[in-house]
């Protein structure tokens, strides 16, 4: 690289008072796009250039920083007050050099992980060389944009509890639960809140895993039986009624959850999600026939959907299905609070609760059998 060229730009940026205002972004982009041209440069260039960048950034916009950033975060000799600058001026420009600057100390990506602004630590949930500390303050952070950011990041190195913090959030937030599964981490129990957001293929492999993790149970009767017979008929007369609000409304009351969460359940147009809840419950194989006849034309109208979803009553257990659609709705998450509150927890890897206990659906199915009718 001349320095003639470097100290032409330089007496122009010096006289740019004289100049059209305009004229110093543009000379700020002339002089960045010689610099990173050549892979090195000799102390004088970058002398030239640190003094030239410096003299004109302050007067730049912030779509020219921004340009700028992106070209020096990758460029070995970009002058460090030149860098500096530009993460001071922030927005955009800061958050080039955040996600690609690799000169950046750790003590800084720590700081803006933790409690930097929403913008700054969007960008260091994208770096591709993010450690576990750091992807661990970011899926702490409250920003659902952050959580974005990060399950988008594949190379993002996501341990185990910071992976659970991420999909029980995904559970509420589609965008994220698709960024999650569009991971390169193999699917496990732990992905189970996501069900919802799966396709038909990640559907299965989630229902497998949970036959298999169910395996274990096998031979054992169910925690409670059939869902009484008031509950069923609240659920028939919603749909026969063709009421799917009233329909999610009660079934909301008997699975403990969220109306809204239940709402999705009802509202997903494959119907599996309101087979294996109704599988959870208790619900009679030929009521839940009857239901998805009368108010979900979708289903009942297609055979193999139809079938698909009536073959679920003869395939999969009660205990597995309650336990897709505790994580579903979240009722996993707060059973486990509920255990941490009175200080008995499970030791790691174990449950010390029974068979009931383990059961949370049946369990609240059981209490709803034992409410006097006129409840």
């Amino acid at each position: 690289m001349p320095a003639d060229i470097f100290a032409r730009l330089h007496d122009l940026a010096a006289s740019a008072e004289t100049r059209p205002a305009d004229m110093r972004p543009v000379l700020l982009r002339v002089s960045t796009d010689l610099f990173v041209l050549h892979a090195s440069h000799t102390a004088q260039e970058i002398r030239l250039f640190e003094e030239m960048a410096c003299r004109l950034i302050d007067d730049a916009d912030a779509a020219t920083l921004a340009i700028i950033a992106q070209k020096l975060a990758s460029c070995a000799d970009a002058p460090a007050a030149v860098l500096r600058r530009l993460l001071a001026r922030g927005g955009p420009a800061a958050c080039e050099l955040l996600r690609d600057d690799r000169r950046i100390a750790g003590a800084e990506l720590r700081r803006v992980a933790a409690s930097g602004p929403c913008d700054q630590a969007c960008a260091v949930a994208g770096r591709k060389d993010l450690d576990r500390e750091i992807a661990g303050l970011l899926a702490g952070r409250p920003e659902r944009e952050v959580a974005r950011a990060l399950a988008a990041n594949a190379s993002a190195p996501l341990a185990v509890e910071d992976l659970r913090l991420l999909v029980s959030r995904g559970r509420e937030d589609q965008e994220l639960a698709r960024a999650l599964f569009s991971r390169e981490d193999e699917l496990s129990l732990d992905h189970l809140p996501l069900y919802l957001a799966g396709d038909a293929g990640r559907r299965g492999a989630l229902l497998r895993l949970a036959r298999a993790a169910g395996v274990a149970a096998l031979g054992r009767p169910d925690a409670a039986g059939d869902l009484d017979a008031a509950a069923c008929a609240r659920l028939e007369g919603a749909a026969l009624r063709q009421k799917r609000a009233a329909l999610a409304l009660d079934l909301a009351d008997i699975l403990g959850c969220d109306p809204l969460c239940a709402r999705r359940i009802v509202e997903d147009d494959s119907g599996d999600v309101l087979t294996l809840a109704f599988i959870a419950i208790g619900l009679p194989r030929e009521i839940a026939a009857r239901i998805f006849l009368i108010a979900f034309p979708k289903v009942g109208t297609d055979r193999a959907m139809f079938a698909r979803n009536m073959k679920l009553y003869e395939t999969l257990p009660r205990r597995d299905a309650a336990r897709v659609i505790g994580a579903v709705t979240g009722e996993s998450r707060r059973a486990a609070t509920e255990l941490r509150r009175r200080g008995r927890a499970p030791p790691a890897g174990r449950s010390a609760q029974p068979d009931s206990a383990r059961d949370p659906l049946a369990a609240r199915g059981a209490a709803n059998r034992a409410e006097p009718s006129g409840a």
